[in-house]
């Protein structure tokens, strides 16, 4: 059976450059079950703009997956039409600390379940260890309507 990191986010980090481990808590990174900021793994979500003329903004809204979560990460924000890739509006979470790496080599890739303007949204694993920010990317085609994406690592790719 393939195992997947269950995920609502459209940004994730994981950060660090050391090879210490940190195991995840059955897979799950944050379903938004009970309401609040933090992932499953303790750390707290993060709106993410930068670039020109960018800003996002965060909340934890009722209105989750079907019957998988009460509560969903809406987030919002402006990304001009047009914007290189330098300006990103978004939200993130880490797996650890700045100083270890998370263990995920008993998984072969992310689910994240998603809604929103319909368009290409950028998933993205980003590590401290990654310093020219060429993290790793892939995209998802967001409907109005839920949908779940099933993502394996080897689709995620640096474009240099």
């Amino acid at each position: 059976m393939r195992r997947f990191l269950y995920l609502l986010l459209l940004f994730i980090v994981g950060c660090g450059p050391s090879t210490e481990s940190i195991p995840l808590i059955d897979g799950m990174v944050d379903n938004f079950n009970d309401g609040n900021r933090a992932n499953d793994l303790g750390y707290e979500w993060t709106s993410v703009s930068g670039g020109g003329e960018t800003n996002a903004t965060i909340f934890i809204n009722p209105g989750g997956v079907d019957d998988r979560s009460i509560y969903e990460l809406l987030i919002g924000g402006t990304r001009p039409f047009g914007s290189s890739g330098s300006q990103v509006s978004g939200a993130r979470v880490a797996l650890g600390s700045s100083s270890k790496t998370a263990n995920v080599t008993a998984y072969e890739g992310l689910e994240i379940s998603m809604r929103g303007t319909p368009g290409s949204y950028i998933i993205q694993i980003g590590s401290a260890a990654i310093t020219d920010h060429d993290y790793y990317n892939s995209y998802v085609e967001v409907t109005e309507r839920w949908n779940v994406f099933q993502i394996p690592f080897g689709l995620f790719l640096q474009e240099g």
